[in-house]
Parts: structure tokens; C-alpha cells; sequence
């Protein structure tokens, strides 16, 4: 009997269009109070990470400070830009020495994550050195942050050495990394028409993908973006074609023989009357560039461009 008039209840409560409307209202506002901390936290995680970035492009690039900082941050940016004066002069004086391979931006993203924002950074001038030593005798990132703990008498966490990574990309290459990109290799920079081309290509990193777009003005999409790029640096004359146009005009390449450079196309990443859909700059270790949304890097071992890949192309240079 209860059971029969709570039914009665609410079935009369809500064939009333004003009740069922005002319940309609309690629940959106339920569900908007409990977005709200969530979409909030999003929205500030995004801005400290823009404002990070920020920070550290004007210290990598001896930038005048933006009137409106903090003073507090224009401190750790003016002491860090000093630390970075130092450092270029003693990479000069192992640079005249011969020393190949020593990579600036490596260095001093890791003095970045290890001491920005510590006060009274005063080291003595032998410290400069042994710092920058460290990176003459050993290669890889895990001899590196062996080598710092022992100078240092410090323990090189995770945390830093993704922070490290991150930095390292973002100043080298203007993209903010992901665990799939791992950087370009320095050697295929060694190539100079390799270096033309990506002069040219990573000016565009971060623009969003517009269909049809095929210029700075319109924005790009995939085929778009590597026919600007390799017309506007000189490397190859590419009017303006399809992803297919642009495979029809390339030598097929094995994946052993693949340089950074050269092109990796896709098949059915849409709907379409043709093989080729996508197309990428192959810069090596097995990442591209390409216009996604937005224009950025992206490793080929990512599942997506695996089920989707149908080759590699090469053009004739000019």
C-alpha cells in the first residue's frame, strides 16, 4: 500500500512540468558545484605550467623580465640569467678545445632544475668547470646523473630528471614533452639540410590543425604543414597537395634506411578515396613531426600511428 502511494507520489510529481523542471535545476546544480573544484584545478595546473615555461624561456633566452612578475621570481630569473653567463663562457673554452657533442641547452637544463629558485647561488669558479666536465665525459642522461650525485653529494630523484627532460625538450625543440617523445638524436642535426628544414617546420610547433589550412595565416593541416615547410626552407619545391600528392612524389624508403628528413605516411586516419591520409617528418628514433592538433612531435611506437602506418617516403633533395 505504501509502496503503491510513494509511485502515485511520484508520478504526479512529475508530470508537473514546474516540479519536474525545478528537480531538472537541483541536479545541474549538483553536478556543476561538483565540476567546479575539478574544472578549477585543471585551470591552475594549466597556468602554472604556461607561467613555468614562461619563466624559463626568458632565462634561456636572456630576456628582459615582463614588468608585472613577481619580484620574488624576478630575483631567481636575473640570478639565474648571471649562473647562465657563466656557464656559456666556460662551454666556450671546451668548445675551442675541440670537445664535439656538448649540448648547451643539456647543460644548462640541468643547472635549471638543480638550483633555480635556491638563494645565493655563489659557487667558486673551479665549480663551473667540474659542472660542465661532467657532461664532457659521460653520454647518457643515467652517467650524467650518476656523475652530479657524487660532485654534488646529492641524490638525482625522478622527479628531477623528468623535470630535466621536460626543460630540456621544451628549450631545445619549443614543445612541451610527453613520456612518447624522446628528442631529437643531435647527430641528424650534423645534416644540413635536415637542419634547413627544421628551421623552418618547428616554427609552427603548437599551431592547431585546421582542415584545408596550408600557410602561417590559414594554419595547416598534415599535407599543408610539410608542403610549406620544405617549400619555405628551400629543401624541395612541394606545391600544395594531398598527403597521397605528396607520396606519389617520394621514393619508397626501408625502415632501414630511413633518415631524419625523410617522410612516414598513414592510411586510414579518416574517411577517404585513397590510400594515404597523413603524412610526417621523420626526425629519428623513431619520432615524428607533424601537424596533429596541435603541431608537435609524436613517437611512431605510439599504438595509433602503428595500426595506421603505411610507409616511409623519401624526396629528392635540392
Amino acid at each position: 500500500m505504501k509502496v503503491a502511494l510513494l509511485k502515485k507520489a511520484i508520478a504526479t510529481a512529475l508530470s508537473d512540468e514546474r516540479l519536474r523542471n525545478g528537480i531538472l535545476s537541483l541536479i545541474v546544480g549538483a553536478v556543476i558545484c561538483l565540476l567546479l573544484p575539478l574544472l578549477l584545478l585543471v585551470s591552475i595546473v594549466n597556468i602554472e605550467a604556461n607561467y613555468s615555461r614562461e619563466v624559463a624561456k626568458i632565462v634561456f633566452q636572456q630576456e628582459e623580465i615582463p614588468e608585472d612578475f613577481p619580484e620574488e621570481h624576478v630575483v631567481y630569473i636575473e640570478e639565474m640569467q648571471e649562473q647562465f653567463l657563466i656557464l656559456d663562457e666556460v662551454i666556450e673554452e671546451q668548445t675551442v678545445e675541440d670537445i664535439e657533442g656538448l649540448d648547451d641547452l643539456q647543460i644548462k637544463s640541468y643547472f635549471y632544475v638543480l638550483y633555480f629558485g635556491k638563494e645565493d647561488l655563489e659557487f667558486a669558479e673551479s665549480f663551473y668547470q667540474e659542472f660542465v666536465e661532467v657532461f664532457v665525459e659521460n653520454e647518457t642522461d643515467l652517467e650524467i646523473q650518476n656523475e652530479l650525485e657524487t660532485l654534488l653529494d646529492m641524490e638525482f630523484t625522478e622527479d628531477l630528471a623528468n623535470d630535466q627532460k621536460e626543460l630540456f625538450l621544451f628549450v631545445k625543440y619549443g614543445y612541451s614533452a610527453t613520456s612518447n617523445f624522446n628528442g631529437i638524436p643531435s647527430e641528424a642535426f650534423d645534416d644540413e639540410t635536415f637542419a634547413t628544414l627544421m628551421g623552418e617546420a618547428t616554427k609552427y610547433i603548437g599551431m592547431a590543425y585546421v582542415w584545408g589550412g596550408s600557410s602561417p595565416v590559414t594554419g595547416f593541416d598534415c599535407s599543408g604543414f610539410i608542403c610549406w615547410s620544405y617549400t619555405q626552407s628551400g629543401v624541395y619545391q612541394l606545391s600544395r597537395t594531398t598527403a597521397q600528392g605528396i607520396y606519389n612524389q617520394c621514393t619508397s624508403v626501408a625502415k632501414e634506411d630511413l633518415q631524419p628528413g625523410d617522410l612516414v605516411f598513414f592510411t586510414d586516419t579518416y574517411t577517404s578515396t585513397t590510400d594515404v591520409t597523413h603524412v610526417g617528418i621523420y626526425v629519428g628514433d623513431n619520432q615524428m613531426l607533424h601537424c596533429g592538433d596541435p603541431i608537435g612531435y609524436e613517437s611512431l611506437s605510439n599504438s595509433y600511428w602503428k595500426q595506421h602506418f603505411y610507409g616511409y617516403g623519401r624526396l629528392t633533395m635540392r
